[in-house]
């Protein structure tokens, strides 16, 4: 059986007792990459940096005020408890 091994990652409010959901990491930066340059730095800044192309392998956690400014609407972005999309 092969191990899968994922990289957690969190925005800047975690540590603030806001409510969030974890997000994959694809997800995230394609949300990104939507966005204008100066508005995809600025958020990007907000979460622990990662390399992009590790992305498949990377769960992002974000308050909903974050996933809100990314666009994170769709239900296949946010991870499930035992499921990687």
């Amino acid at each position: 059986m092969k191990r899968q091994f994922l990289f957690e990652r969190e925005c800047i409010h975690r540590d603030h007792g806001v409510e969030g959901d974890t997000y994959n990491g694809m997800f995230f930066i394609q949300a990104l990459q939507r966005m204008n340059s100066e508005e995809a730095v600025r958020m990007a800044a907000k979460v622990a940096p990662f390399f992009w192309v590790d992305a498949p392998r990377v769960v992002v956690w974000l308050c909903k005020q974050c996933a809100t400014e990314l666009s994170l609407v769709d239900s296949r972005a946010i991870m499930k408890a035992g499921r990687v999309a």
